[in-house]
């Protein structure tokens, strides 16, 4: 596992493995100066007024947010946030998008340093935020890059006299394989991001004017569900993501973070003695996730379950998806 950065992030990216130091500065600035070009894309929709201030508002409120987990939030600007026409984009380029992010929702490019969002704003305000919030807290997340051969590359850079081939080291709590075929950990990461991005819109979204009526509709229909299923309604709050007027939708990686969850009960319920609340383990996966601190958490499950697990649970909750 590498080594991860105390330094403040000045993009998305924390490390790029492989390199000397010198080498890895002007990679790193490589991926600065991608992060702060903010050209938008042929593909992407005009953003409003109104837009621009959500994506403000999301980054004041990121920023307070990850202050509770002792984490500097970056600043992204509205250009480097791309809101997709999907009119404009080829069947092609839609498999591609789902093949590589495994969504048509929304995903943080790493290699262009920005946030795409495929929500239609007119339609749903509500889910439009849910997917920046989610994105942007995966381009706060820990990120890396490693040295790979050009037959595994996601890319290849060129920078004054460095060039390399470069895969996925690390995406918050996944680790990248040498060969760039698979993430371990995959499912867990996208886990604690929702869970992550749950949070959040329990901490700020009823203070929003522009979703009050979304939000409502919501909580109806999550007071119908519950009564219905003879289930608290708190269960449901962490299920139903927004209702449509004629379906709810769920949050993302519902079944996925079921597991998840059952894993940090496990944790706290057989290490009480070290930990003062359930919420203190999810943190310790919130550090790994955010700011690239693996081994605690690595420690903890291998304590509990036994040597060799943290791999098994690595592989077993890795990308279905090539």
């Amino acid at each position: 596992m590498e080594q991860f950065s105390h330094a403040q992030k000045e993009s998305g990216i924390n490390r790029v493995v492989g390199f000397d130091a010198g080498q890895e500065k002007k990679f790193l600035q490589y991926f600065k100066d991608k992060f702060e070009t903010r050209s938008p894309d042929s593909g992407d929709k005009e953003k409003t007024s109104e837009q621009v201030a959500l994506i403000d508002r999301t980054n004041k409120e990121m920023r307070d947010f990850l202050a509770r987990y002792n984490i500097n939030a970056v600043e992204i600007p509205a250009d480097n946030v791309h809101i997709l026409d999907r009119s404009k984009l080829t069947q092609e380029e839609l498999r591609e998008i789902q093949k590589r992010f495994g969504t048509e929702s929304g995903f943080y490019s790493a290699f262009k340093q920005g946030v795409a969002i495929m929500k239609d704003y007119d339609v749903s305000k509500l889910s439009f935020l849910q997917t920046l919030v989610h994105e942007s807290l995966h381009l706060q997340g820990f990120y890396s890059y490693q040295k790979s051969s050009r037959e595994t590359a996601d890319f290849s850079v060129k920078n004054e006299d460095n060039s390399a081939s470069l895969n996925i080291r690390r995406s918050g709590f996944s680790i990248g394989t040498k060969d760039g075929k698979r993430r371990l950990f995959h499912e867990i990461n996208e886990s604690i991001i929702t869970e992550l991005q749950i949070r959040f819109e329990n901490a700020y979204l009823a203070q929003w004017p522009e979703l009050k009526e979304e939000l409502k509709a919501r909580d109806a229909c999550i007071e119908r569900v519950a009564k219905r299923d003879n289930a608290p309604i708190e269960e449901i709050r962490k299920v139903v993501a927004s209702f449509s007027g004629y379906a709810w939708v769920t949050y993302p990686y519902n079944d996925e973070r079921q597991e998840f969850n059952s894993l940090v009960d496990e944790l706290y319920t057989r290490n009480q003695s070290d930990f003062e609340s359930r919420e203190d383990v999810f943190n310790l996966f919130v550090e790994a996730t955010m700011n690239g601190r693996l081994l605690p958490v690595a420690r903890l499950i291998e304590k509990t379950f036994g040597k060799g697990t943290f791999r098994t649970i690595g592989v077993n909750s890795a990308n279905k998806h090539d």
